[in-house]
């Protein structure tokens, strides 16, 4: 509820702080006082409008500060907001306001935008005035009020609903892209379907371009590897030419020699078998050169066949990687991602089925929820009805009107709208579009009273609500907004001594002149004061003893 209001520059305001209890807050005055500028002040401080219009004449500056004792699901979502808490369950908001045009926004201290300070305030505070747009003039709201008032077995109803809305959107949201994506995937899959084929076709196996490569050398240059060859040979094994000894020949000579020499120095055995060792490696290389020869042959089919096969493969490395092994790699990436595309197809007409059963889902469930509604609807109408005959209104019609919602959403298929006719033989319409301001009055009163125990605004402000009333529907109207402060904080703004003589906290607003200045005063009035207060507002004179006693009577009806 709302702790304290800090004004400073604000209008005739130049500096007051007003403390607020809970229960019924009276605020009177004579006309012109400044209780609207009190008020105003207020819808700033939450996050209306702000004026350098607002700035007191001769000033820079206007500041504007509420603090509401809130409850700990507030302080959540404040923290939500990414607003510290302060720790005692108190949120402050202060707007400064300056001719400059900077204005700032604070909560709690912490600097804030506009659209979070206004988020951190909604919710606080239901003001209500003559033709105002509030809460109950917003026909979306009427649903809620009307779930509110269902209670537990509603709450669980709409759950139902919102849990098969969201298993149906979150189908739906998915096939949605699938199908957005069906000329794509379409697109894709042949182009992925072309690629595999192509390198299928080429049946391409690992290191096959270096194998390849490696024949295609000896095959282009078969000539002078046997040319080579034949000069290894020869050197190695043959002789002839002008290797009139081979190697194998002039090492075996020497193998003799040096055998001959060990029979006089044995010293030389090591090198006895180190020679023994080379000439038989040397004998080895020589067979396998020989082998080698016989194995070189210029063959141009096959060097053909091997230019033609690396051409292909070249092209395949051009468009899918720079080797057979990345190539391959490749392949199988495609491999994989037509199995995804083509289960994405797959994918489609099964979420067509889920998204049917899940809607089909809601509507069973929208459906009992709806019914439930109706139901829950018709004791609403009953207790505003009963409130309203109370607010001499009996023959007011009330009903709440149900059409169905396009589409499917997390509230069900309705939409629903308070319907009032205020006299009899009249048609029912909209709450918004009643014209008599002291009917719509009575009317919200009689909607508070009834929702009082379930609508969350922890403070109502009424500003002159009472004004088109008259008689005996004023004591009601006292009376009422007595009951509601029974369980929410009411702040009102009133001229009728019968409304006012029901505050549990009675402020005083007044005007006074000093140095040529106007400056607006507040003060809570003890009782003498508020008998006195209810006497001038009944007209009467200072010292009035008719009024006093007309006060005094009001008193004691209220307290009673």
């Amino acid at each position: 509820m709302l702790r304290s209001l800090y004004i400073k520059n604000f209008a005739l305001i130049d500096d007051i702080t007003v403390e607020f209890d809970s229960g019924l807050n009276i605020l009177t005055g004579e006309t012109g006082a400044g209780k609207s500028i009190l008020l105003g002040a207020l819808q700033v401080a939450l996050g209306g409008r702000a004026s350098a219009e607002y700035i007191r004449a001769g000033e820079d500056k206007a500041v504007v500060q509420a603090a509401f004792q809130v409850d700990t699901e507030t302080e959540k979502d404040m923290g939500n907001l990414g607003i510290e808490s302060s720790g005692d369950g108190v949120v402050v908001l202060a707007r400064e306001i300056s001719r400059n045009g900077r204005n700032w926004c604070r909560v709690n201290g912490q600097v804030v935008t506009l659209a979070m300070y206004r988020q951190a305030g909604a919710g606080l505070v239901d003001m209500h005035s003559q033709h105002q747009q509030q809460s109950l003039l917003n026909p979306e709201r009427h649903l809620e009020l009307l779930d509110s008032f269902g209670g537990e077995p509603l709450a669980l109803q709409l759950e139902k609903v919102t849990n098969s809305y969201q298993s149906w959107f979150q189908a739906h949201q998915k096939l949605q892209r699938l199908q957005n994506n069906a000329r794509d995937t379409a697109r894709e899959i042949d182009m992925l379907q072309f690629q595999n084929d192509e390198i299928e076709k080429a049946n391409l196996t690992p290191e096959e371009d270096i194998q390849l490569t490696n024949e295609r050398n000896i095959l282009a240059n078969a000539e002078k590897i046997t040319v080579l060859a034949n000069t290894v040979k020869m050197s190695l094994y043959s002789g002839g030419g002008k290797y009139t000894s081979s190697a194998v020949d002039m090492m075996g000579e020497g193998l003799n020699a040096l055998q001959q020499l060990k029979e006089y120095d044995a010293s030389l055995e090591p090198l006895l078998q180190s020679l023994e060792t080379a000439l038989y490696t040397v004998e080895d290389v020589a067979r396998e050169i020989s082998g080698y020869l016989d194995g070189v042959e210029y063959q141009p089919q096959r060097l053909d066949l091997i230019e033609k096969r690396l051409d292909e493969i070249n092209k395949l490395k051009r468009k899918y990687g720079d080797t057979v092994e990345e190539i391959l790699a490749y392949r199988q990436k495609i491999v994989s991602r037509l199995e995804e595309l083509t289960y994405s197809e797959e994918q489609i007409d099964i979420l067509q089925e889920e998204v049917k059963e899940y809607h089909q889902q809601w509507v069973e469930q929208a459906t009992a929820l709806s019914n439930l509604r109706k139901e829950i609807a018709k004791k609403l109408e009953e207790q505003v009805s009963k409130e309203l005959a109370g607010l001499d209104m009996a023959n007011v019609d009330f009903k709440l009107g149900f059409e169905p919602l396009d589409g499917i959403n997390a509230k069900g298929m309705d939409k629903v709208e308070f319907l009032i006719s205020p006299n009899p033989g009249e048609p029912l319409k909209p709450l918004q579009k009643i014209a008599s301001g002291g009917e719509l009055s009575r009317f919200m009163l009689a909607l508070k009273c009834v929702l009082a125990k379930v609508d969350k605004v922890p403070t109502l402000i009424f500003d002159e609500v009472d004004t088109g009333i008259g008689g005996r529907t004023l004591h009601s109207v006292g009376e009422k907004m007595a009951q509601i402060g029974s369980r929410h904080q009411v702040i009102t703004v009133t001229h009728a001594p019968q409304v006012a003589c029901f505050a549990n906290n009675h402020y005083l607003i007044s005007k006074e002149v000093e140095n040529n200045r106007t400056y607006t005063r507040i003060t809570k009035l003890d009782y003498q004061s508020r008998l006195n207060e209810l006497a001038r507002m009944l007209g009467g004179k200072d010292a009035d003893s008719v009024a006093l006693e007309h006060a005094q009577s009001l008193l004691n009806i209220a307290n009673n």
